[in-house]
């Protein structure tokens, strides 16, 4: 009986342990939804017209295709705003109406709403859940030639992170130092070549690769790019004597090969939610836990996670899709957070002496938004989140009916 009581403790304790770590690691990119517009007055008609260019921005964004609005039926504006600000601009800019854009406007989208709107209306969703696109950008003007790096000041740099901004992606630059210099060449940047490209963007993410390449002829800005996915190569050429237009239509091309791959689908009204079981090797521990738990959590195919079972090296989930099996298998290749593996490779869960425990409905649902209490000191949480998982407990629960199982490891 007393050992019975210390393991259910121990249950309750990495349970609740589990629960303010995902707190503290959660946190969704709620800027997606933000716009902000220069305007020159604090009057309705201005608000309402910059009300209707931001959420065009926001369905852009949120659906990965540039032409949504061509094809979506355009709400009213006002049912998606949440809040809005003004701030004064600090150095105010003229539009070509001859305007002095004085006023900055803030707003921020219900993103939740807008996406329940493309889904009832047979639009695929680009979630949240957005992985750093790592650019790589080769630039010759004139006798110099040079790859754009972290900490360069430079106006092709600030329009492409506009650009970026715009569509709702996430960017990292790179260093470019002696290490990335072994690895990748700047003929290989303008080749955008896929070995060198993707081993060097390693370093900085799992994210899609971007390699471009401007030069500068005396007239006009030649360009081509490259867009390098697990899946997915792509590849264009752009010209043009405007560098901001160039690179904002390069950014464009590239959000809308990102969005095909990224948006979802969700099922049919009539069409039954799916449901696979994913047994993943390598979490050893809560910290690893916690992250592999958020990660399924925060991918737009996925409706509902429920855990099955946790030992010192697995963990097994029953996961429940909004979309079909192949676009949340194709999310999780692209992604690399999860490696597949055979099954013959993935090790038995060992029987243990003690009797297993089954988790209670409201324990099962781990991760999810609840007021629970956190078990023990701050002192005795943050050395129980630095103990492997295996030191903790070994939940289980008996088989459930049929469902297929798909075997996979943490890539991290």
């Amino acid at each position: 009986m007393p050992q019975m009581f210390n393991l259910k403790a121990k249950i309750f304790v990495f349970v609740s342990l589990l629960l303010a770590f995902s707190q503290v690691q959660a946190g969704g990119n709620s800027a997606l939804y933000d716009v902000e517009v220069l305007v020159p007055d604090e009057s309705a008609d201005t608000r309402w017209r910059a009300f209707k260019e931001g959420l065009d921005e926001v369905f852009i964004r949120i659906s990965g295709d540039r032409f949504v609005m061509d094809k979506l039926k355009r709400p009213s504006a006002s049912r998606y705003i949440k809040q809005y600000s003004y701030d004064p601009v600090a150095n105010p800019v003229v539009n070509d109406d001859d305007e002095l854009l004085a006023h900055r406007l803030k707003i921020q989208y219900n993103g939740s709403a807008m996406a329940k709107y493309l889904r009832d209306n047979g639009f695929p969703v680009w979630g949240e859940h957005r992985l750093d696109v790592i650019i790589w950008l080769a630039i010759r003007d004139g006798r110099n030639e040079y790859v754009l790096k972290d900490n360069d000041q430079s106006l092709l740099k600030v329009a492409a992170d506009d650009a970026l901004h715009r569509r709702g992606i996430p960017d990292r630059w790179p260093l470019y130092d002696y290490k990335d210099q072994k690895i990748l060449k700047v003929a290989d940047i303008r080749g955008g070549f896929r070995d060198p490209v993707l081993d060097a963007s390693k370093r900085y993410g799992r994210g899609p690769a971007l390699a471009g390449s401007l030069i500068w002829n005396g007239r006009t800005w030649q360009s081509s790019w490259s867009l390098l996915m697990a899946n997915v190569n792509r590849h264009w050429s752009i010209e043009d004597a405007d560098y901001n237009q160039l690179i904002n239509k390069a950014i464009d091309l590239a959000a809308d090969a990102m969005g095909a791959v990224f948006a979802i689908h969700g099922v049919g009204k009539n069409q039954q939610q799916a449901t696979v079981r994913l047994q993943v090797q390598a979490v050893s521990s809560i910290q690893k836990y916690s992250k592999l738990e958020n990660y399924l959590r925060d991918l737009n195919a996925v409706a509902q996670i429920t855990p099955v079972q946790v030992d010192g090296q697995n963990a097994m989930f029953d996961v429940t899709l909004r979309s079909n099996k192949e676009e949340f298998f194709g999310l999780i290749k692209n992604d690399a957070e999860l490696i597949e593996v055979v099954p013959a490779v993935m090790p038995a869960v060992e029987a243990k002496k003690e009797e297993p425990v089954l988790l209670e409905s409201k324990t099962a649902a781990v991760g999810e938004k609840t007021g629970a209490a956190v078990a023990g000191t701050a002192a005795e949480n943050k050395l129980a989140l630095n103990q492997p998982l295996a030191d903790v407990t070994e939940v289980s629960e008996p088989a459930l009916p049929q469902i297929p199982v798909y075997y996979y490891r943490i890539n991290y």
